[in-house]
């Protein structure tokens, strides 16, 4: 029942969005290369319900390759690769439903490449600009802000930037980047929608 729930309260969010588009498998780096974390704690387990549904002809498929995973209010979010804190923002109260008024963490990367946190609860970043952080450190909450069809954490990574409100979308930083886990099972071609992926362990001397 409670799987039937969540799938059901995502349907009219998903149902938004354009086809799939035909995604090259090969533009996916390896497992063993990544450089990216699942963006949640060792031995949780989160579903997929969005994944290159996010694309749009419209906006020249900007955000093919962002993730939606369902969470509830209030789950720790961890930095998925290191890097300088950009932006924040947690001034919106869940369930708004209102677009561009989400709660925000964006965390930029040595390579200039930026790593969005979407949709996070009010007052809910454990971080501020300028810190910096180490994959798997706790930055924040997880929220129901924005219009997000349901509690839940957007993620993505963008080619460079940051692209701040109302200009997420605009190019060509807005372009975001296929990656891949290195802390889950094989997903050679991303992460799928409706499978559920657990964080592992990703550093033996830590295990």
């Amino acid at each position: 029942m409670k799987k039937l729930f969540v799938s059901l309260f995502f349907i009219p969010l998903s149902l938004t969005a354009c086809s799939k588009p035909v995604v090259d498998c090969t533009v996916f780096p390896a497992l063993e290369s990544s450089v990216y974390l699942l963006p949640y704690e060792v031995g949780t387990t989160r579903s997929v319900y969005a994944a290159t549904e996010h694309y749009r002809a419209s906006n020249n498929g900007v955000g093919t390759f962002a993730i939606d995973f369902v969470m509830p209010i209030g789950t720790k979010i961890l930095a998925s690769r290191a890097g300088k804190v950009v932006s924040v923002r947690e001034v919106f109260e869940d369930g708004n439903n209102i677009d561009l008024e989400e709660n925000y963490i964006f965390i930029q990367h040595d390579d200039g490449s930026v790593a969005r946190y979407f949709h996070l609860t009010k007052n809910g970043s454990l971080v501020s600009e300028g810190d910096k952080v180490k994959a798997g450190d706790i930055i924040g909450l997880s929220g129901n802000t924005g219009q997000s069809g349901g509690p839940h954490l957007h993620f993505d990574v963008q080619k460079c930037g940051p692209n701040l409100p109302p200009n997420y979308n605009a190019l060509p930083c807005g372009q975001t980047i296929p990656i891949t886990f290195k802390n889950t099972q094989s997903h050679t071609c991303g992460l799928k929608s409706g499978t559920e992926y657990k964080a592992l362990i990703h550093d033996k001397k830590k295990a």
